[in-house]
């Protein structure tokens, strides 16, 4: 419910899915200067929306059957916990768009 009262239900606003994850502060920032690549920390956006979607995909990477649950010790090989988290919070955002943007039914890829 606060997923929906934070982005609402109709996604014209949204063009793409990247420009919600955008909007919502996701997206991890590139700054490189002179070859030297400095913090990439994702700030800027909703913070409410982006609180809200770091809880939710914990939730779902703890679940043993679902595929972020996959995904996230997939990441965690390559990368620190929070950066896999957060790849899994924007993954459940991109999800949450295609529901409502395309009127899709959600159908998991590994149930």
């Amino acid at each position: 419910m606060r997923i929906i009262a934070e982005i609402g239900v109709d996604m014209k606003a949204f063009l793409t899915a990247s420009a919600l994850v955008g909007w919502a502060g996701l997206r991890p920032r590139n700054d490189q200067s002179a070859g030297k690549i400095k913090r990439r920390k994702t700030l800027h956006g909703n913070k409410y929306l982006r609180i809200i979607l770091t809880q939710c995909a914990w939730a779902a990477t703890r679940t043993g059957s679902s595929g972020f649950h996959i995904r996230y010790n997939t990441l965690k090989k390559s990368m620190n916990h929070n950066k896999a988290l957060m790849a899994n919070a924007r993954k459940l955002l991109v999800v949450i768009w295609n529901l409502l943007a395309k009127k899709q039914i959600y159908r998991p890829l590994s149930a």
